[in-house]
């Protein structure tokens, strides 16, 4: 079946439309989580993520403003020479290669974000992020060696796809293991607390909505569009469909969007550090009435916790009781 065709002029009009947006809601993003930090106190001492997103906001700052300066250079220098098409085609040139740096930086970082929630959750368990903190590692130095072809006299050589390919692949699979990792342990502790807590509504919405922000599952799902249509796209730019480029340009963006989310639901108390978010230790049924028939079946949750210094880190147990039973139900997790 042959594919439309879609110019590659037309797709970086496209996605420098688009990652304008993107930047554009990064940017607000941002500043309502430093509102959000600046009033929570206890946010000051995660020092790591903080840096991390300040980071990554820098570094898609720089990547929008090269998107912006290649599409002057395209159609505005370069149109009556070798025209727009020829120019934005061309892979070795600066503003691509620095653009292309940048990118490939803002994934390995915004993989290496995710991975470390996920370790979080996971009450930091090395076992369980082993194989994504490897598979980062072969996404930067693919994608770094990818961008070392782009220096040669013919950068359109086979050897370059097959970097980029991989890349991109490496990249979305990783992407695809910490999301279902992370959604897989949100999932089994809610559904678990679920039972124990006899409020099962509120804490079900409150899992959902986690599950979607916390996992990355908007960052999974652009990594798979981003390596389909990479496989659809023709090796030189020039005709075929070169929808590619869209989510090229929007990536970093989206790379330092869903990591923020994260943050802002921490410090905003929407979730925790750790899996402490999935408690319920907000208002259980029965507590919010005070009488004694009500209460009756509410959970009275008892926190304990153990701070340590290091890298602002600490360590919850949550302990749930059932007044009745005298049961109790402890969920150990940690922050970051």
């Amino acid at each position: 079946m042959q594919l439309p065709n879609f110019p590659i002029d037309k797709a970086y009009l496209v996605g420098g439309w688009l990652a304008s947006a993107f930047w554009g809601a990064f940017t607000v993003l941002i500043c309502i989580w430093g509102l959000s930090v600046s009033r929570n106190t206890r946010s000051r001492t995660h020092v790591a993520f903080p840096l991390a997103i300040i980071f990554m906001y820098i570094l898609a700052t720089v990547h929008i403003s090269l998107v912006l300066a290649r599409l002057v250079q395209a159609f505005i220098v370069h149109v009556n020479d070798e025209g727009a098409i020829m120019y934005l085609a061309d892979i070795g040139a600066p503003l691509n290669r620095a653009k292309d740096m940048i990118y490939v930086s803002l994934i390995v970082s915004g993989d290496s974000i995710i991975i470390w929630r996920c370790f979080m959750v996971w009450n930091k368990s090395y076992f369980i992020i082993a194989l994504p903190v490897c598979m980062v590692l072969g996404t930067a130095i693919s994608g770094y060696g990818a961008i070392g072809h782009y220096f040669l006299t013919d950068p359109y050589i086979p050897e370059t796809v097959q970097w980029a390919q991989s890349m991109l692949a490496v990249s979305m699979v990783t992407n695809i293991l910490v999301t279902g990792l992370t959604a897989g342990r949100i999932w089994y502790v809610a559904r678990k607390l679920d039972a124990e807590s006899f409020g099962p509504s509120l804490l079900r919405y409150r899992s959902i909505i986690l599950l979607i922000v916390e996992s990355g599952v908007f960052m999974a799902v652009s990594k798979i569009i981003e390596f389909t249509l990479f496989q659809l796209a023709p090796d030189d730019g020039l005709d075929g469909l070169n929808a590619l480029y869209i989510p090229l340009d929007c990536m970093p963006q989206i790379m330092g969007i869903c990591p923020t989310f994260i943050m802002l639901a921490v410090s905003t108390g929407l979730s925790s550090p750790g899996t402490a978010a999935y408690t319920g230790n907000g208002t259980y049924p029965g507590q919010a009435g005070g009488g004694s028939g009500q209460s009756s079946r509410a959970l009275m949750p008892m926190v304990f916790t153990r701070k340590g210094r290091e890298m602002g880190t600490d360590t919850t147990l949550a302990v749930h009781m059932d007044p009745e039973t005298k049961k109790t139900a402890s969920f150990s997790t940690g922050s970051v």
